[in-house]
Protein backbone atom coordinates (compact mmCIF):
# COMPACT_ATOMS: atom_id res chain seq x y z
CA UNK A 1 0.00 0.00 0.00
CA UNK A 2 2.99 2.33 0.50
CA UNK A 3 4.54 1.86 -2.95
CA UNK A 4 2.84 4.92 -4.45
CA UNK A 5 1.85 6.79 -1.33
CA UNK A 6 4.35 9.64 -1.77
CA UNK A 7 5.77 10.05 -5.26
CA UNK A 8 7.26 13.56 -4.96
CA UNK A 9 9.97 14.02 -2.28
CA UNK A 10 10.08 17.19 -0.19
CA UNK A 11 13.85 17.44 0.13
CA UNK A 12 15.49 17.03 -3.25
CA UNK A 13 19.01 18.36 -3.85
CA UNK A 14 17.50 21.20 -5.87
CA UNK A 15 14.97 22.23 -3.23
CA UNK A 16 17.58 22.08 -0.46
CA UNK A 17 19.82 24.48 -2.37
CA UNK A 18 17.03 27.04 -2.56
CA UNK A 19 17.45 27.59 1.16
CA UNK A 20 21.22 27.21 1.55
CA UNK A 21 24.36 25.71 0.05
CA UNK A 22 24.35 21.91 0.04
CA UNK A 23 26.78 19.28 -1.19
CA UNK A 24 25.88 15.73 -2.21
CA UNK A 25 28.16 12.85 -1.23
CA UNK A 26 28.07 9.44 -2.95
CA UNK A 27 28.52 6.85 -0.20
CA UNK A 28 28.93 3.07 -0.41
CA UNK A 29 30.49 0.20 1.57
CA UNK A 30 33.32 0.02 -0.99
CA UNK A 31 34.13 -0.69 -4.63
CA UNK A 32 33.29 -4.43 -4.40
CA UNK A 33 31.38 -4.80 -1.12
CA UNK A 34 27.70 -3.89 -1.49
CA UNK A 35 26.55 -4.75 2.08
CA UNK A 36 25.97 -2.01 4.66
CA UNK A 37 26.06 -2.62 8.40
CA UNK A 38 23.37 -1.23 10.73
CA UNK A 39 26.03 1.05 12.27
CA UNK A 40 26.83 2.47 8.85
CA UNK A 41 23.17 3.22 8.16
CA UNK A 42 22.93 4.88 11.56
CA UNK A 43 25.94 7.06 10.74
CA UNK A 44 24.47 8.05 7.36
CA UNK A 45 21.24 9.10 9.09
CA UNK A 46 23.19 10.99 11.73
CA UNK A 47 25.25 12.86 9.12
CA UNK A 48 22.17 13.82 7.10
CA UNK A 49 20.28 14.93 10.22
CA UNK A 50 17.11 16.98 10.01
CA UNK A 51 18.53 19.43 7.46
CA UNK A 52 19.86 16.98 4.89
CA UNK A 53 18.46 14.28 2.64
CA UNK A 54 19.23 10.67 1.68
CA UNK A 55 18.60 9.13 -1.73
CA UNK A 56 19.60 5.84 -3.33
CA UNK A 57 21.10 5.97 -6.80
CA UNK A 58 21.52 3.69 -9.79
CA UNK A 59 25.30 3.66 -9.36
CA UNK A 60 25.58 1.32 -6.33
CA UNK A 61 25.69 4.17 -3.81
CA UNK A 62 23.59 6.27 -1.47
CA UNK A 63 23.53 10.02 -2.07
CA UNK A 64 23.70 12.07 1.12
CA UNK A 65 22.92 15.80 0.82
CA UNK A 66 24.35 17.91 3.65
CA UNK A 67 25.19 21.58 4.23
CA UNK A 68 28.43 22.38 2.42
CA UNK A 69 29.87 23.86 5.61
CA UNK A 70 29.77 20.40 7.22
CA UNK A 71 31.33 18.38 4.39
CA UNK A 72 34.80 17.84 5.88
CA UNK A 73 33.47 16.58 9.22
CA UNK A 74 30.83 14.45 7.50
CA UNK A 75 33.33 12.71 5.23
CA UNK A 76 35.56 11.91 8.19
CA UNK A 77 32.63 10.50 10.20
CA UNK A 78 31.48 8.32 7.30
CA UNK A 79 34.96 6.97 6.68
CA UNK A 80 35.43 6.15 10.36
CA UNK A 81 32.64 3.54 10.11
CA UNK A 82 34.21 1.98 7.01
CA UNK A 83 32.21 3.75 4.31
CA UNK A 84 33.68 4.82 0.99
CA UNK A 85 32.95 8.38 -0.14
CA UNK A 86 33.40 8.62 -3.90
CA UNK A 87 35.27 11.67 -5.18
CA UNK A 88 33.38 14.07 -7.43
CA UNK A 89 34.35 16.03 -10.52
CA UNK A 90 35.84 15.24 -13.97
CA UNK A 91 37.93 12.25 -12.93
CA UNK A 92 38.23 8.52 -13.53
CA UNK A 93 35.76 6.84 -11.16
CA UNK A 94 35.77 3.10 -10.45
CA UNK A 95 32.78 0.77 -10.16
CA UNK A 96 32.67 -3.01 -9.83
CA UNK A 97 30.29 -5.89 -9.33
CA UNK A 98 30.11 -7.72 -5.99
CA UNK A 99 31.97 -10.77 -7.39
CA UNK A 100 28.99 -12.97 -6.51
CA UNK A 101 29.04 -11.72 -2.90
CA UNK A 102 32.66 -12.75 -2.59
CA UNK A 103 32.34 -16.24 -4.04
CA UNK A 104 34.27 -15.40 -7.25
CA UNK A 105 37.15 -13.20 -6.14
CA UNK A 106 39.67 -14.04 -8.87
CA UNK A 107 39.54 -10.50 -10.28
CA UNK A 108 39.65 -8.72 -6.90
CA UNK A 109 43.45 -8.18 -6.77
CA UNK A 110 43.63 -6.61 -10.23
CA UNK A 111 40.55 -4.52 -9.44
CA UNK A 112 42.33 -3.09 -6.41
CA UNK A 113 45.46 -2.47 -8.49
CA UNK A 114 43.44 -0.58 -11.10
CA UNK A 115 41.71 1.44 -8.40
CA UNK A 116 45.02 2.69 -7.01
CA UNK A 117 46.36 3.40 -10.51
CA UNK A 118 43.32 5.16 -12.00
CA UNK A 119 40.91 6.51 -9.39
CA UNK A 120 40.97 10.29 -9.25
CA UNK A 121 42.98 10.99 -12.43
CA UNK A 122 41.63 14.20 -13.98
CA UNK A 123 40.12 13.86 -17.46
CA UNK A 124 38.01 16.14 -19.72
CA UNK A 125 34.74 14.70 -18.35
CA UNK A 126 34.00 12.08 -15.69
CA UNK A 127 34.86 8.55 -16.89
CA UNK A 128 33.22 5.54 -15.23
CA UNK A 129 35.26 2.35 -15.37
CA UNK A 130 33.07 -0.66 -14.51
CA UNK A 131 34.73 -4.01 -13.72
CA UNK A 132 32.69 -7.21 -13.71
CA UNK A 133 34.31 -10.37 -12.37
CA UNK A 134 32.92 -12.97 -14.79
CA UNK A 135 31.32 -13.33 -18.21
CA UNK A 136 27.81 -12.92 -16.78
CA UNK A 137 28.57 -9.18 -16.42
CA UNK A 138 25.41 -8.83 -14.32
CA UNK A 139 26.42 -5.36 -13.09
CA UNK A 140 26.16 -4.06 -16.66
CA UNK A 141 29.81 -3.24 -17.33
CA UNK A 142 29.06 -2.78 -21.03
CA UNK A 143 26.78 0.18 -20.24
CA UNK A 144 29.50 2.33 -18.69
CA UNK A 145 32.21 4.43 -20.36
CA UNK A 146 34.75 1.64 -20.10
CA UNK A 147 33.50 -1.86 -19.36
CA UNK A 148 35.91 -4.58 -18.28
CA UNK A 149 34.62 -8.16 -18.23
CA UNK A 150 37.00 -10.62 -16.58
CA UNK A 151 37.61 -14.12 -17.96
CA UNK A 152 40.55 -16.41 -17.19
CA UNK A 153 43.27 -13.91 -16.27
CA UNK A 154 42.19 -11.43 -18.94
CA UNK A 155 39.59 -8.79 -19.74
CA UNK A 156 37.29 -8.11 -22.65
CA UNK A 157 37.20 -4.31 -23.00
CA UNK A 158 34.09 -2.43 -24.12
CA UNK A 159 34.09 1.26 -25.05
CA UNK A 160 31.66 3.95 -26.12
CA UNK A 161 28.42 3.06 -24.32
CA UNK A 162 25.69 5.71 -24.50
CA UNK A 163 24.50 5.47 -20.88
CA UNK A 164 21.10 7.13 -21.10
CA UNK A 165 18.54 8.81 -23.33
CA UNK A 166 16.51 7.66 -26.31
CA UNK A 167 19.69 6.51 -28.07
CA UNK A 168 21.14 4.59 -25.12
CA UNK A 169 23.14 1.56 -26.17
CA UNK A 170 25.82 -0.81 -24.93
CA UNK A 171 29.48 -0.21 -25.57
CA UNK A 172 31.34 -1.82 -28.45
CA UNK A 173 33.83 -4.63 -27.96
CA UNK A 174 37.19 -2.90 -28.40
CA UNK A 175 39.65 -5.63 -27.41
CA UNK A 176 39.40 -9.27 -26.32
CA UNK A 177 41.49 -11.06 -23.72
CA UNK A 178 43.72 -8.23 -22.57
CA UNK A 179 45.91 -9.93 -19.97
CA UNK A 180 45.80 -8.75 -16.37
CA UNK A 181 49.50 -7.88 -16.68
CA UNK A 182 48.71 -5.42 -19.50
CA UNK A 183 45.35 -3.94 -18.51
CA UNK A 184 46.63 -1.06 -16.35
CA UNK A 185 48.93 0.29 -19.08
CA UNK A 186 46.19 -0.36 -21.66
CA UNK A 187 43.73 1.85 -19.79
CA UNK A 188 46.29 4.56 -19.06
CA UNK A 189 47.10 4.77 -22.77
CA UNK A 190 43.41 5.30 -23.56
CA UNK A 191 43.07 7.98 -20.91
CA UNK A 192 46.13 9.78 -22.25
CA UNK A 193 44.53 9.80 -25.71
CA UNK A 194 41.33 11.15 -24.21
CA UNK A 195 43.14 13.94 -22.39
CA UNK A 196 45.20 14.84 -25.46
CA UNK A 197 42.55 14.74 -28.19
CA UNK A 198 39.16 15.35 -26.56
CA UNK A 199 37.27 18.59 -26.97
CA UNK A 200 36.58 20.62 -23.81
CA UNK A 201 34.12 18.75 -21.55
CA UNK A 202 33.54 16.09 -24.25
CA UNK A 203 32.05 12.90 -22.72
CA UNK A 204 34.13 9.80 -23.28
CA UNK A 205 31.52 8.03 -25.42
CA UNK A 206 31.31 11.00 -27.79
CA UNK A 207 35.08 11.22 -27.97
CA UNK A 208 35.46 7.53 -28.76
CA UNK A 209 32.72 7.46 -31.36
CA UNK A 210 34.17 10.56 -33.03
CA UNK A 211 37.74 9.25 -33.14
CA UNK A 212 37.45 5.44 -33.24
CA UNK A 213 38.68 5.21 -36.83
CA UNK A 214 41.88 7.12 -36.13
CA UNK A 215 45.24 5.36 -36.16
CA UNK A 216 46.05 5.93 -32.51
CA UNK A 217 43.34 3.53 -31.34
CA UNK A 218 44.89 0.77 -33.43
CA UNK A 219 48.27 1.54 -31.87
CA UNK A 220 46.72 1.01 -28.42
CA UNK A 221 45.47 -2.43 -29.49
CA UNK A 222 48.85 -3.38 -30.94
CA UNK A 223 50.60 -2.39 -27.72
CA UNK A 224 49.36 -5.56 -26.01
CA UNK A 225 50.47 -7.97 -28.73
Amino acid sequence: MNAFQKNVPDQTFETLNRHGEFTRLAVSPGIINKHYTPAQFQKIAEVAGEKGAIKYSASYSILVSIPTSAVTEAMQALREVGLYVAPSGPIIAMKACDFCDGEKMEAAPITEQLYHALEGIEVPARVRVNINGCASACYNAVYDDIGLVYQQESFDVYLGAVPMGAKAQAGMLFAKKVGVEHIEDFLLQMMNLYKEHARPNEPFFKFYRRTKSTEYWELVKKSIN
